[in-house]
């Protein structure tokens, strides 16, 4: 049998420019290819102008809109620096989801909206969790617990 290999996901957007400048300034993402109505970023994902992508895909057939669809999709990014981040996004006018805060296994995270309703993510890796939980006393044991990570992963972690 062949194998199939995932290579990357592609959201369609409204405004190719507008999307593309938001993830190069936000995210500091690198173009790796740049089809004018499609931009590939390097060691993510791709962006499709929306309009372009129906025309390929479905040529001439008319396709509604289905409601139920509508922002069922979110982009996970981590960074270790998540109150900076966070700093920028919630100083900047996007349309935040939620602030900055800590889920019940100890992870930062807060969530927004991209140009097209697409909801971001960000939050702290793991690892820096568990580092951070290290730091403050915690033991392995209840570190494990905490962020429901196997405890060999928190040994290792801390090591």
């Amino acid at each position: 049998m062949t194998k199939i290999y995932f290579s990357m996901p592609v959201i369609f957007v409204e405004d190719i420019e507008v999307s593309r400048e938001f993830y190069q300034n936000i995210f500091s993402l690198e173009v790796e290819a740049d089809f004018g109505e499609n931009v590939v970023f390097k060691k993510a994902f791709s962006i499709w102008q929306k309009n372009r992508a129906k025309k390929i895909i479905f040529g001439n057939k008319i396709i509604s809109e289905r409601k139920e669809n509508i922002n069922n999709i979110e982009l996970y990014f981590e960074t270790i620096n998540i109150e900076s981040i966070w700093e920028k996004i919630s100083s900047s006018k996007l349309e935040i989801i939620h602030p900055l805060k800590e889920e019940l296994w100890g992870q930062k995270v807060f969530r927004f909206y991209d140009p097209d309703k697409f909801i971001i993510e960000v939050a702290e890796p793991m690892s820096e969790v568990i580092k951070r939980f290290h730091r403050l006393g915690m033991s392995k044991n209840d570190i494990s617990v905490k962020t429901q990570m196997p405890l060999k992963a928190v040994k290792k972690i801390v090591s």
